[in-house]
């Protein structure tokens, strides 16, 4: 009794308890008049360039009203990106491939940069995938939180998008953005040292799985390997 069941189109059936409706949300720019600042306005809020300046070049919008992806900490990184260019005078602007998203369900989701269908499309057989479970982490097996696992998509030794589902994918996805921001190397990333036990470790961990393959498969590798079993008694 007082259950909700949703049918989808393909004729699947969800029951449960609550039904969330997320309908997102629209910028509120109606009452400003842009027309007298000369700000021309766009579908979506007000119409900006890579820099954020409307058509007005000595106004700004950042946020929502600027398009793009709806979230708090976007619109903290566009006022950066503007107090660069309008205090200092420095060249600046807007990207969104760092930029990472977190969905804080039970496991949480968590993506930055490129999905894998996104990468396989964009770059094809130079992608590469590096994968790795929690339940072969000693913190999440200690917290009983094994559910999920971190996937890289990496190109020419770059990673280019990560997606996380599990405990504290909101958290773990910042060094992935830290490494898109930076254009940073997956062998830069398996250099860390993270503390033990943590799930942190989920980040190198998925790192090491990258470079795991090429250590065996390398003909150098191995006839090093066995030169030093040759000589061990």
């Amino acid at each position: 009794a007082g259950a909700i069941e949703v049918k989808t189109k393909d004729g699947r059936s969800f029951a449960g308890s609550h039904l969330l409706m997320a309908v997102g949300r629209k910028s509120n720019v109606e009452r400003l008049n842009l027309k007298a600042g000369g700000i021309a306005p766009s579908r979506t809020g007000i119409k900006v360039d890579a820099s954020l300046r409307t058509s007005n070049k000595r106004v700004y919008a950042i946020g929502d009203v600027a398009g793009g992806l709806q979230f708090t900490h976007v619109a903290g990184y566009h006022a950066g990106v503007i107090i660069r260019s309008a205090l200092f005078g420095l060249p600046s602007k807007a990207q969104e491939l760092h930029i990472p998203r977190a969905t804080y369900t039970d496991p949480e989701l968590a993506q930055v940069g490129l999905t894998e269908a996104e990468a396989r499309a964009q770059h094809g057989d130079r992608l590469e995938l590096a994968r790795f479970e929690f339940h072969h982490n000693d913190r999440a097996l200690a917290e009983l939180k094994t559910k999920g696992f971190i996937k890289v998509m990496v190109v020419k030794g770059r990673p280019v998008g990560a997606t996380i589902v599990g405990h504290q994918a909101g958290e773990l996805i910042s060094l992935w953005s830290l490494a898109l921001a930076n254009r940073l190397k997956m062998s830069q990333i398996a250099a860390m040292v993270a503390p033990y036990p943590s799930i942190g470790e989920i980040n190198k961990r998925v790192a090491g799985a990258y470079f795991s393959p090429r250590l065996f498969e390398s003909q150098l590798v191995k006839r090093a390997v066995q030169f030093v079993q040759r000589w061990i008694p």
